[in-house]
């Protein structure tokens, strides 16, 4: 029996995986105290106590047992795992959280009922039913296999909110094999489409022909928004959305959806939130940046930066973020504001690409969910020389790291501003330090001798140590 511990997340609930640095979720689990996925987050807000819920490929729980603290002890939760060991672990977790309210499965999901072989490899999070012609780089079990339909009759399923698919490419078949299940429940679905490089939307065309639509979400607005075939998906994407139209429209009355008739309308929405963001002077950067302490720092020479020539554009982009980031304000207008800021702040870098603007992009593209376009632009800053006393801050700007968004500039402020920079690139460049662990190392290093290296950066490369160490 593998050795284990109990790492417990933010929220709360306690993980019981294999002790060892060289497995993917003990690993993120020590890294991160959570999981590396931003829908876990977003989930945790948007699900009620009372609902029910399903997790078809539970793995070691970390969704499963996040869910399960959200609906509470009134709600319900069926986790599907059908590997032995790890739903060992889950069975351990679920007992450790007293959650009596979790049904595990111990079977697969597909489009028939029976046994088949399961492939079972070192990272559980990528085991997979073995199909032909599949490499089987692992044990092979023999597994129960149900569908949705026949589960939905046996286990009395009725009303269910939510389901979560991450089955390693099943999951067209667990689909086929649910058309009954869907066509009498509504639920919200979060489904994996990045099982290998490249993103995989095949599935999406099967939904809508059950009346589900496909959604993204907008990891800085905790927000849904309509998925468009013509988008260029994030190089980072890992999983999306679907609903039918009565879920979007209970999720959109909560605020976490932004319904298809907004893009429809984004013309003259971009048009109305620019008028809004322009009108109040709460948006303006003198109230909403100038409050930060980096920013207070270099309020006075941004006074005369922007007093000495016209910065419309930039101000209108400024405006634009501080909308987006304002609670209080429609989802909508915050959608389309993140948006319109993000595109204006793409036009200033391609005629003059400094560090302050590059790095205010670089945070609003991760904002926006468009990960992979800030990473390269996080490249180009650290590649072009953005470095010691050629960093020019003299303009109104972003952090590129929120958390440096608290602290003051210290002498010289290049530390701060190439701090902020590559911290933020360690955040984005991958899921975990566990993919790049030496260079990881390397980067935080540089980030600890300028003494700017914070509790979260400081367990990062703990655990990135550890596990160089023990290699």
């Amino acid at each position: 029996m593998s050795k284990e511990i109990t790492l417990s997340m933010v929220d709360g609930v306690r993980v019981v995986v294999p002790d060892s640095l060289e497995l993917i979720t003990p690993y993120v689990l020590q890294e991160q105290l959570d999981w590396f996925e931003p829908e876990i987050k977003f989930l945790r807000r948007a699900l009620k106590s009372g609902q029910k819920v399903i997790d078809i490929g539970a793995n070691y729980g970390v969704f499963t047992l996040s869910m399960a603290r959200a609906v509470g002890s009134t709600g319900k939760v069926w986790a599907f795992e059908p590997a032995n060991s790890t739903a060992n672990f889950l069975e351990k977790s679920i007992a450790a959280n007293r959650f009596e309210h979790v049904d595990l499965q111990r079977c697969a999901l597909s489009n028939e009922i029976g046994t088949t072989q399961f492939i079972v490899g070192q990272h559980a999070e990528l085991n997979s039913i073995a199909r032909g012609g599949a490499d089987s780089a692992g044990n092979l079990e023999t597994v129960q296999v149900r569908t949705l339909d026949e589960r939905m009759g046996a286990l009395a399923w009725s009303d269910i909110d939510f389901i979560k698919i991450d089955a390693e490419g099943e999951e067209a078949n667990i689909l086929l094999g649910g058309k009954i299940f869907f066509s009498k429940n509504s639920p919200l679905v979060q489904f994996e489409v990045k099982v290998s490089d490249d993103a995989d939307l095949s599935i999406i065309p099967m939904f809508k022909t059950m009346g589900y639509e496909a959604y993204e979400l907008v990891p800085g607005l905790d927000l849904l928004t309509p998925f468009r075939a013509d988008n260029k998906l994030d190089g980072y994407l890992l999983n999306m959305f679907a609903c039918k139209p009565d879920r979007a429209e209970a999720l959109a009355q909560q605020g976490k959806l932004v319904t298809m008739d907004v893009l429809e309308q984004k013309e003259n929405q971009e048009t109305a939130v620019l008028e809004i963001a322009r009108a109040n002077p709460a948006y303006e950067w003198r109230n909403a940046l100038a409050k930060f302490p980096y920013a207070a720092t270099l309020a006075s020479q941004w006074e005369q930066a922007i007093s000495a020539q016209d910065n419309s554009q930039l101000l209108d982009a400024l405006a634009l973020h501080a909308l987006s980031r304002d609670i209080k304000a429609a989802p909508a207008q915050r959608f389309v504001a993140l948006t319109g800021s993000l595109a204006r702040f793409a036009l200033i870098i391609q005629r003059k690409p400094t560090f302050r603007h590059r790095a205010s992009y670089a945070r609003i593209a991760s904002e926006a969910g468009q990960r992979k376009n800030a990473v390269d632009v996080l490249i180009q800053m650290i590649q072009s020389g953005h470095q010691g006393n050629e960093l020019d801050l003299g303009e109104p700007f972003l952090a590129p790291c929120e958390r440096f968004d608290r602290l003051r500039l210290s002498a010289p402020a290049s530390h701060w501003a190439m701090c902020a920079m590559h911290e933020q690139y360690e955040w984005l460049c991958a899921h975990s330090s566990f993919y790049v662990t030496a260079q990881a190392i390397q980067r935080l290093q540089f980030v600890e001798q300028l003494g700017f290296l914070g509790e979260d950066m400081r367990r990062r490369l703990n655990v990135a140590r550890r596990r160089l160490v023990k290699k």
